[in-house]
Order: C-alpha cells, then structure tokens, then sequence
C-alpha cells in the first residue's frame, strides 16, 4: 500500500470524525458514551483496517504514532483497541494534553475509574483550565465513589464554564445521592436554567423535591418531565408513587398504567398499580396485577405478602394464607407475612400456629407486638400466651 493512499485514508478519517464531532485531537465523546453506527460506523472499521494493515505496530500500540488512529477506535466502541494506543501514546508522549484526555475518558468506556482519574489528574497537570477534564474527572471520582471529589470537580468545570450544563446535572445526581436535596434541586435549576427542555433533570428535580416533603413541587416537575418526553416512564413511575401517597389512587392507577404500557416488564409498576387498586376497593383487578407481577418474578415476597392480603379481603383464605407463606419461604426476614398468616390462624382457632407466628414477626418488627395487642383478633392469643409462659416460668 502506498503512503499516499495511506495519507488518504488518515484525510477519510479526519473528515469522518470531524463530521460526527468526535474530534481529531482531544475527544469529545457523544452523550451516554454513544458510537458510532451503521454506514459511517463500517466507514470507519474499514479505514482502521486499512491503517492497520500499512503498520503492523499501529493495532498492537507497539508503535503508534496516529492519535487519529485510536480516536477512530474510541469512534467505533474499539475502546481496548483504543486504550492500548492511548497508553502507549502516553508513554511515548507524557506531554500530551489530548493524549492523557482521551486515555481518560477510554478507561471510562472501559469501567476502569481510577485508572481515568489518573489520566484526567496527568491532563489537568498539562492544562489546568480545560473544563471537559475536570468534568470527566468527576465522573470518574463518582464511579469510584469519591462523591465530595466528584463534587469538586463539577464546581471546578462550572468555574471555567458557568453554561457547562452537564456538569450542573451530574453534580445535581451526586447531591440527591448524598441525600442533600435542597442543594440537588439549586443545581438541577441551574442546568434547566440553561436549558428549560431537559426531561430528567426535572425528573431528578422532582425526586429531589419529593424527598423534602414537597409532593406537589414534585408532581409538578414529574409532569414538565412528560411534556418534555412523553415516553419518560421513570417520570410516569414516580408521578403515580407522589399522587398514591397522597392518597390520589385513581391518579396513581393511570400512571401507574401508562408506566406499563411503555415498560411492560416492570414488576415494581405493576405491583404498585394492584397496591392502588387494592386502595380503591378493586381487589379482584389488584390480584390480577399481582399474578402478572409474579409471572414475572416468582419469588417476590412483597407481592406475594399483596396477594395474599387482597385475597384475605376477597375471602380466600386458603390462597391468602398460602401467600403469606410463600412469601415467609422467599424472604424469611419480612415481618408482614408472618403477622397476616398469625391473624388467619387465629380466625381457625389454631393458637400454636397463630402464636409461633406472631412470635416471628415481633422478632423482626418489635412494634407490630402493640399493634397485635390492640388487634380484637390477635390480643386474646397474646393472653393466652402470657398466660401459658406465666404458668411455665412459675
């Protein structure tokens, strides 16, 4: 192969990547780590063939000496093709601003955090005053579970950058993580500030918002986050859980259904929506859910603990009491079931049955112990109970 058609191919390349923003020299990588495909993404793999065939070094990173090369790489989702230029690059070339970057933000791609916070740190090193780096290196900080570094460095990127809108979001993300919200909604405003057409930050602004006690601030940015998409289904999943604990259970129903609709294997969905519906009197649609939900995750205590309860009010004792022992099998450390079956033996006379398993979940949730004595059904069999170990003790 000739050096002009190698010239050739490296121009394809530039011009490629160029087109897509990706960059020739520093990277600048798509949203949600996106690559390319299709057509363009095939143009690319047979221009990095191509290369690689008019340097048997440049692949293996022996000895490359084409950051254009491994861009391409990062381009097409190649990211260990790509990382082992980027390191050898480095080592060939510490001085390397956009060499270290996009070694960095490639160690990302390939979930090695700390090894990106290095490369991010050696750029920072070269140029202190490029906002990406400090922002990437949050990110990186984040996945290590480094929140205040992460938060550092997205106060840092903002410094160089105040419309540096991502990293207003991402550090909105790690302050609802840290449980400070009222600080997550003023960096959710900032980025919506920037740009009012965001879904997710008014889906997090929303979340945020819940959390201190403002359902309706919530349920107002649950719904500017389905005008803004109206596929959002973590939006609808969260405006029906905010309007059920007001007590809004039609509301809750309908998002809880267009929830379903837009995933229809979201167990948490659908067993919310019986939940609601169990509230509203519609047991038999209730129990409907719960079946589905446990078509789809038979061994979900929970729902079948909602099943068994909605079956006990339908007067099917039998099914119900079998739930709630289904659920002890499947999770033996959740108090409910064992305080639902107790109330059922209790109704069949079965005092040994009812005491051993109210003994069980006082163990697991000591306050349900007030609830049975005042429970017409349950504190006659702690009466008993008291009375027997008095006798035993005596």
């Amino acid at each position: 192969m000739s050096t002009q058609s190698a010239d050739e191919m490296v121009r394809r390349l530039a011009g490629l990547l160029e087109w897509h923003g990706l960059g020739i020299g520093t990277l600048t990588p798509r949203p949600r780590g996106g690559r390319l495909h299709g057509e363009d993404a095939a143009a690319v793999a047979e221009l990095l063939d191509g290369l690689a065939a008019s340097d048997d070094g440049l692949p293996a990173g022996r000895s490359p000496d084409s950051l254009l090369f491994g861009n391409g790489c990062f381009a097409i989702g190649r990211y260990a093709e790509a990382l082992v230029v980027f390191e050898a690059l480095a080592e060939a070339n510490p001085g390397s601003f956009a060499v270290h970057f996009n070694q960095g933000v490639t160690s990302l791609r390939r979930r090695r955090p700390q090894d990106a916070a290095r490369a991010f740190t050696n750029a920072l090193g070269i140029d202190g005053d490029y906002a990406p780096a400090y922002y990437q290196r949050g990110n990186a900080r984040d996945d290590m579970g480094d929140a205040d570094g992460a938060l550092d460095d997205y106060a840092a990127a903002v410094r160089l950058d105040p419309t540096y809108l991502q990293a207003y979001y991402n550090r909105g993300i790690v302050l609802t993580n840290l449980g400070r919200y009222q600080d997550a909604v003023s960096a959710f405003d900032e980025a919506l500030a920037l740009n009012p057409d965001i879904s997710n930050a008014y889906l997090n602004r929303g979340v945020a918002q819940e959390e201190l006690g403002d359902a309706a601030a919530a349920i107002a940015d649950f719904d500017r986050a389905l005008q803004c998409n109206p596929d959002n289904a973590d939006a609808r999943f969260n405006k029906a859980r905010a309007c059920y604990r007001l007590g809004r259970y039609r509301e809750a129903i309908v998002d809880y259904t267009a929830a379903i609709e837009l995933r229809p294997d979201d167990v948490e969905a659908i067993n919310n929506r019986g939940l609601a519906y169990d509230a509203v009197g519609q047991y038999r649609d209730a129990v409907s859910d719960y079946d589905r939900a446990l078509e789809l995750r038979p061994d979900f205590a929970e729902v079948l603990s909602n099943r068994g309860a909605a079956q006990e009010t339908l007067g099917n004792f039998d099914e119900a009491l079998s739930d709630y022992l289904a659920a002890q099998a499947a999770l033996p450390e959740f108090a409910a079931p064992y305080y639902n079956a107790a109330r059922i033996y209790a109704d069949r006379g079965d005092i040994e049955q009812c005491a051993q398993q109210l003994v069980e979940a006082v163990r697991l949730q000591p306050a349900l112990y007030a609830e049975a004595e005042s429970d017409e059904t349950l504190g006659w069999v702690l009466d008993l109970t008291r009375m027997r170990d008095s006798r035993q003790s005596s």
